[in-house]
């Protein structure tokens, strides 16, 4: 400890220390994954994954985040299980007005899209595994240029999806056939699985 350091008061050598910590914890701190954005395009159609935010207006009991589950569901205080996979927010928030009419005078019900539930994932011998966003009628090649394209390991002539619905695989896709012409692009769904050997 330098002459200098010895006289300064110990209050303040153990604050520099605690800096120092504090500054080494934020250093390491992992950040966290944003969520996904909220989907813009109209007449956007809620899949299994999204979160919603629900609000019946001067229902606090009822209103809140639902999660949809796999099955496409959602629970709802009051009518219980309700589908909402495969509809609009508009079309959701319309069969709940009408289901709450039986407990509520003229129910306002508004459905939003929090988060969504809209990725896919690659795997395997690609340049950035992981999960994406999947973006409107995007497709198999289009999905392996996000992901960085293949790396020299890969068997490009042996991709598969596997779809989210019970582990189906929809077959192997041969990516230079398709970028030559010879066999169509496929059209990614929420969920799939991407796998490259």
């Amino acid at each position: 400890m330098s002459k200098s350091e010895r006289s300064r008061p110990l209050g303040w050598r153990r604050m520099g220390g605690a800096m120092c910590t504090l500054a080494l914890l934020l250093g390491c701190a992992k950040t966290a994954q944003a969520p996904a954005p909220v989907p813009s395009e109209e007449n956007y159609r809620i899949v299994a994954g999204d979160v919603l935010d629900l609000i019946v207006w001067k229902e606090e009991g009822i209103s809140g985040p639902v999660t949809v589950r796999p099955d496409g569901k959602i629970s709802v205080a009051l009518v219980g299980d309700v589908q909402a996979s495969g509809l609009t927010p508009e079309e959701l928030a319309g069969d709940l007005h009408a289901r709450l009419l039986k407990f509520l005078d003229d129910p306002n019900v508004v459905v939003r899209v929090a988060w969504s539930g809209r990725h896919y994932y690659v795997v395997g011998n690609v340049r950035s595994p992981g999960m994406y966003e999947l973006r409107p009628n995007q497709t198999l090649v289009q999905a392996l240029a996000v992901a960085g394209g293949f790396t020299e390991f890969a068997k490009r002539g042996s991709v598969r999806i596997i779809r989210n619905r019970g582990a189906e695989a929809t077959g192997e896709y041969d990516y230079d056939a398709i970028t030559k012409g010879d066999t169509p692009d496929v059209r990614l769904e929420a969920n799939d699985t991407i796998v490259v050997p």
